[in-house]
């Protein structure tokens, strides 16, 4: 009896410790973004997506230069970029990832963006 006690303990603490490492990587992988159409899937054959910036990320993403919030745009050639509607910068957005610099904002301003 005090062989099945101590098993149901020792499984009980392995179900908790899995339970914990299991609710932590998904609470990590939260900002994930979806896979790249330029990547293959694991078989080798072309996953067809295009990676992205999840909507989480968006949420918390801010304009450098003045903090601000950003707002996600495609253009007409499907590029997308990180937009500030008060200054104008265009931040682009390569495989999934924002480059957020003050000198890429400036050098990509488009002025047709602010907003009266």
């Amino acid at each position: 009896m005090k062989g099945f006690l101590k098993f149901v303990a020792v499984a009980a603490l392995i179900g908790a410790v899995v339970y914990f490492f299991t609710r932590r990587y998904r609470e990590d992988s939260v900002f994930e973004v979806a896979p790249s159409a330029n990547r293959a899937a694991g078989d080798g054959t072309p996953t067809g997506q295009r990676r992205s910036i999840s909507p989480e990320l968006l949420e918390i993403l801010a304009d450098p230069a003045d903090k601000g919030p950003v707002e996600l745009i495609t253009d007409a050639e499907g590029k997308e970029w990180l937009v500030n509607r008060r200054n104008g910068y265009r931040y682009p957005v390569e495989d999934g990832i924002p480059i957020m610099l003050i000198e890429e904002g400036e050098k990509h301003k488009d002025e047709s963006l602010i907003a009266s």
